[in-house]
């Protein structure tokens, strides 16, 4: 644990009497932010919000000891047993760890009666009668207090009133701070806080030494320089007015806090120990000027400490000139985000949402690859009054748009979003169903009590425009984009189709509706029986299930993201079938259009070698000991298609990029290669599951072969061959 003084230092520099007029806290404080461990680590990033409320409430007042951070269960546990409960104990309650924190708060207050539990999180319900009713079912007998809205000050007025004060007697009194009724029959719901307008009022844990404990450890670093968004979509929590104000924190402090990181990522991320990554928080990073500051800054890190290599953000809907400055500061560490949920009007006005024109998100794509940017989109299935049809225009709008990644979610009910209202779900006939939430499930010891919790998300499988069959081919067609089309996994034939003027979507019906070998028919069919498997009606019946075979899920025999787990099966279990089909639906919407017509077509011919080119790329990457180099005969020059296709400029006259000379490739795996993939599956996992998660951390380019072009004749005569056949363009 750490053992940093919290109170001088952060009081000083924001209270200018500094620590001699701001009151004793005499109480012993804990935060927690726990996470799953036992499959792997659930949330990997850093405590960093929890740890906002200490160095916040240091400001206001003069900790006598240094408050305790935990993200880990069994430390929390460890601590309990060697040291007893602290006088106040704060839970952070997200849709990711809300009935692990309510299973060890209600073990403490069972066992330590007169410890204060405190909940805080965005898992809250937006209306009254859903917050008693919240209160009754999950809170009630495990929390006395709830936070609702932003922690920081309602927080600290809390523990000045617990400082002075017994616990029964602080009610409704404290703006933000819910709670129950000694008689269990109201809940106390005073008026909400207001917003914290200057995020400097939250120094930084990380410069305080708060977090230093959680580096060795593996932790992402996670970072926050604005709070709130003005965009009102009802599906998400920070959809409500309360969160409409965008607050910043000071360019100074962001500064210092990214190079007190930097320093000390630099011998992990060297050593292999930690991955080369950091989160920020912000929903709509590079709107504002100051994003550029922090670019600069971030490009600063990694000329001085080889870190961060990607940082993880949701970049912003407008603003896209300020976006694209921003992000070409480093290029390549982070990917453009022109998330659009829907590209159906009566979708999006449902959902109150607005998105930018079909040209602008052209224009995302093309900028962001001049930009040596990634970028990326995200969908959500079954939104209020989706289709099948509709579902599929959304992702043909997005390829022919250029996205080189679709992220696609189901829609997920959040209780603090509007859409989690009774009245909202009769109104637009949402069909919903539960299932465990992947990696989010455990037991764990406890002053000698176990805890075994699971956590449930209620997803929408069924609309009056949308049957759940339909729901289910929007799902396969979702796995096939995942696993053809993203990260340019075949971007050879995606090349060759635009060049044509055909649309990607077009060629994955196409791969849909082809006979499918072996392999990937039976992974398909596995697909399916475990989509509807996950899937249940009832929420206490589903708890009931998980809970009690928690082990299953710890295995990986159950409880697993699909889109993830079956993209990694599709290559590692598929791969030939796969491409095998690529090939073939390729060849057909080229043909129906008089391309690639002739055994002997130069363009069916490029097709081929390209789709070979990727399958080599992937070839065994994912086993324990693969080969380090591959060959093939190369009559074409792939990486200029490429590069022509990255620029919007590929020419469908396949002459173009033929060799002169056939030479050979070489698909090498190199040891920098090699060294990432052991970081991050010793941190996920080596199971199929492990893996489809590992390929939505890392960049394909960061672990599949790199490919090095050599004289013909000089490689062995393993390498895969070429056609010399007469040609037709």
């Amino acid at each position: 644990m750490t053992t940093v003084d919290l109170g001088m230092p952060l009081a000083a520099a924001s209270s200018p009497t500094g620590s001699e007029q701001r009151p004793k806290m005499n109480l012993k404080v804990w935060l927690c932010d726990l996470t799953y461990t036992q499959q792997a680590v659930s949330a990997e990033t850093m405590p960093q919000a929890v740890a906002g409320l200490a160095t916040h409430a240091a400001t206001v007042m003069d900790f006598q000891r240094v408050p305790q951070i935990f993200k880990f269960p069994d430390d929390l546990a460890a601590a309990l047993e060697t040291h007893g409960a602290p006088d106040v104990i704060g839970f952070s309650h997200y849709i990711w760890n809300a009935h692990l924190s309510i299973g060890f708060a209600r073990v403490i207050k069972e066992k330590f009666p007169k410890t204060v539990v405190v909940m805080g999180g965005p898992h809250y319900p937006l209306l009254r009668a859903d917050q008693v009713q919240f209160w009754h079912q999950r809170l009630a007998g495990a929390v006395d207090f709830y936070v609702d809205g932003e922690g920081e000050i309602a927080f600290a007025d809390l523990l000045l009133h617990l400082n002075s004060k017994p616990a029964g007697k602080v009610l409704d009194t404290i703006p933000g701070v819910h709670s129950l009724s000694p008689d269990r029959r109201e809940v106390f719901t005073p008026r909400p806080r207001n917003r914290i307008r200057d995020l400097a009022d939250v120094p930084s844990p990380y410069t305080a030494g708060l977090l230093d404990q959680f580096f060795e450890r593996g932790g992402v670093p996670t970072i926050t320089t604005t709070r709130g968004c003005p965009f009102g979509c009802n599906f998400c929590t920070e959809g409500q007015d309360y969160f409409s104000k965008v607050a910043k924190r000071p360019r100074a402090e962001v500064e210092a806090e990214l190079h007190y990181i930097g320093r000390r990522m630099a011998p992990l991320v060297q050593a292999g120990t930690a991955r080369n990554e950091l989160l920020i928080t912000d929903s709509n990073f590079g709107m504002f000027p100051e994003d550029k500051h922090t670019c600069q800054v971030l490009a600063e890190c990694q000329k001085l400490y080889g870190w961060p290599r990607v940082v993880n953000v949701t970049t912003g809907k407008n603003q896209r000139e300020r976006v694209l400055d921003a992000v070409a500061q480093v290029p390549g560490t982070i990917s453009l985000s022109g998330s659009v949920q829907s590209l159906d009007t009566d979708v999006l006005a449902a959902v109150q949402r607005k998105n930018i024109s079909a040209a602008k998100m052209m224009e995302i794509a093309l900028q962001s690859a001049q930009a040596g940017a990634q970028s990326y989109s995200e969908v959500i299935l079954a939104l209020p009054d989706d289709s099948k049809k509709k579902h599929f225009d959304t992702l043909r709008g997005l390829m022919d748009a250029r996205f080189d990644r679709l992220n696609m979610f189901q829609l997920t009910l959040l209780p603090s979003s509007e859409m989690y209202a009774p009245a909202y779900r009769k109104r637009w006939g949402l069909g919903t169903k539960w299932r465990v939430i992947p990696r989010c499930f455990g037991r764990y010891h406890v002053l000698g009590k176990e805890v075994r919790a699971a956590e449930l998300d209620e997803v929408c499988v069924e609309l009056p425009t949308l049957s759940y069959e339909e729901y289910r081919e929007c799902r396969v067609m979702d796995l096939l984009l995942a696993s053809l089309y993203n990260g340019g996994v075949f971007g050879t034939i995606l090349a060759v189709l635009r060049a044509h003027k055909i649309s990607p979507m077009t060629w994955l019906e196409e791969c849909r509706g082809q006979q499918h070998g072996e392999d990937l028919n039976r992974v398909l069919s596995e697909f399916l029986a475990d989509t509807d498997e996950q899937l249940w009606d009832g929420r206490q019946d589903l708890m009931r299930f998980a809970t009690a075979n928690v082990d299953r899920y710890i295995s990986g025999e159950l409880g697993n993201n699909l889109l993830y787990t079956y993209r990694m099966r599709m290559i590692s279990e598929a791969l030939e079938d796969l491409t095998d089909v690529a090939v073939r639906a390729a060849l057909t919407v080229l043909r129906r259009i008089g391309a690639a017509t002739g055994g002997p077509s130069l363009v069916a011919r490029m097709v081929r070698e390209g789709a070979a080119y990727h399958r080599l790329k992937l070839s065994q990457v994912f086993t324990a000991e693969p080969p380090a180099i591959l060959e093939q005969v190369a009559d074409f020059d792939i990486d200029r298609l490429l590069q022509d296709a990255r620029e919007g400029q590929e020419s469908p006259d396949a002459r173009r990029y033929r060799l002169p000379e056939p030479m050979t490739r070489n698909f090498v795996l190199t040891d920098r290669q090699r060294a990432t993939l052991r970081t991050y599956v010793g941190e996920m996992g080596s199971t199929a599951a492990g893996f489809g998660w590992l390929l939505t951390k890392v960049r394909l380019p960061d672990i599949v072969r790199e490919v090095r072009m050599t004289a013909a004749g000089s490689g062995s005569s393993d390498a895969e061959p070429s056609r010399s056949d007469a040609v037709t363009p």
